[in-house]
């Protein structure tokens, strides 16, 4: 931790004080930065893999099989921006650490029921739970002993350039499904999840949508739905973890009109839960990976993909030094990936809604971030801080 200095609170990269003196322009990462989303795409992740794996099996999983800890140790990565990804690849891992027996049953009711090809996702979930086991007891747990996440991450090879991608990771889940003898039921389990991202087709991504948009915003984000009725969308717990007043300090350090934001998610929850905050960001220079994606643009898109980063700051105009705040490893590398195509962009990690902030703020610092801060106000401060030494 030599190379940094506290200031204001935060960890300031030294190499990095005088351009985080003079940045101009910010560009924001919505999902643990602006909004707490600990009780909503969190909440989704491990709520559609249990329902997918519970009602498949006819079983309750233990409830220590699912948790936050896998989530983030898919996010640290640096490939999993889309949660639909980390729920996928933890519902395969589960699968494949699963009972053989109960592995072998699944496998023969999935064949069955695949092969006669269900219209829909709901059509597929309602043939494969009808025929599911009930036993004659009031519970039976489903006893998972998957390898280790950590262990398999350390394995999974390399091939998004400097993150791992749902591909690298599921090619060593596969391994273990095959070392099991159980490979040709673990591929008919991944075609009963859905391998796409496409919502009303594929079963996982259809029962995460459901689960976090609910019914009403499901329905005007893409045309149908629900499938599935789980009342009211998660979104709605989610609330604001930055306030207007910390905002208009920002702004008064680098002028109207500077700050953006790069977020995965949608426009139209995002608005919502932000409310009039929205008032502080440039229209132009805020990009909505999901809503492009739904209109038809290619997966490559998504972060770490420094698209969106490029695109805000085309829109923010002159700067010298703009500045990304998130707090995720993707965001990282965006910010960093985003120096091969000209655009010199430095990065604040915010880790005060981490489960371990110590450990993620260690973990940020010694992959290079400029800074590392609990929130937007601490954040704010250490710039604040930094302006008024700005002649070092």
């Amino acid at each position: 931790m030599s190379a940094y200095v506290r200031v204001a609170g935060g960890l300031v990269r030294r190499s990095a004080i005088e351009e985080l003196a003079q940045v101009d322009a910010v560009i924001f990462d919505c999902d643990g930065v602006l909004i707490d989303v600990r009780g909503s795409y969190d909440r989704a992740v491990i709520e559609s893999v249990r329902l997918v794996i519970e009602g498949a099996f006819g079983m309750e999983l233990p409830d220590t099989a699912l948790g936050s800890e896998p989530i983030y140790l898919l996010r640290k990565t640096g490939g999993f921006n889309n949660d639909l990804d980390a729920a996928w690849i933890m519902a395969l891992w589960l699968f494949a650490g699963a009972e053989e027996l109960a592995v072998r049953e699944l496998g023969e009711r999935l064949e069955r029921v695949l092969g006669s090809r269900p219209k829909g996702p709901r059509e597929l979930w309602d043939a494969v739970v009808a025929e599911a086991p009930r036993g004659s007891y009031p519970r039976r747990i489903l006893r998972t002993n998957p390898v280790p996440l950590e262990v398999l991450l350390e394995r999974a090879p390399r091939t998004g350039r400097s993150h791992a991608t749902r591909d690298d990771v599921e090619s060593v889940v596969r391994v273990v499904a095959q070392d099991r003898g159980i490979f040709r039921e673990y591929e008919l389990f991944k075609e009963f999840l859905g391998t796409g991202r496409t919502y009303g087709r594929d079963l996982l991504e259809t029962v995460f949508d459901d689960l976090y948009y609910g019914s009403e915003v499901v329905r005007s984000l893409f045309g149908s739905g629900p499938h599935f009725d789980f009342g009211r969308g998660l979104y709605a717990n989610e609330v604001p973890v930055v306030d207007g007043a910390t905002l208009v300090r920002l702004e008064e350090l680098i002028g109207s009109g500077r700050m953006g934001i790069v977020t995965g998610r949608d426009s139209v929850t995002t608005w919502m839960v932000l409310g009039d905050l929205k008032a502080f960001f440039r229209e132009g220079a805020c990009v909505f990976i999901a809503d492009e994606l739904r209109r038809g643009g290619p997966e490559t898109l998504m972060k770490p993909s420094p698209y969106g980063l490029l695109k805000s700051a085309a829109a923010l105009g002159p700067r010298s030094s703009p500045l990304y705040v998130g707090n995720s490893a993707e965001d990282l590398h965006s910010s960093r990936y985003a120096e091969s195509y000209g655009l010199r962009t430095l990065f604040a990690a915010v880790v005060g809604l981490h489960p371990d902030p110590e450990a993620a703020a260690v973990d940020f610092a010694a992959r290079g971030a400029d800074l590392v801060v609990e929130d937007v106000k601490q954040l704010v401060d250490v710039l604040e801080a930094l302006r008024r030494r700005s002649i070092w």
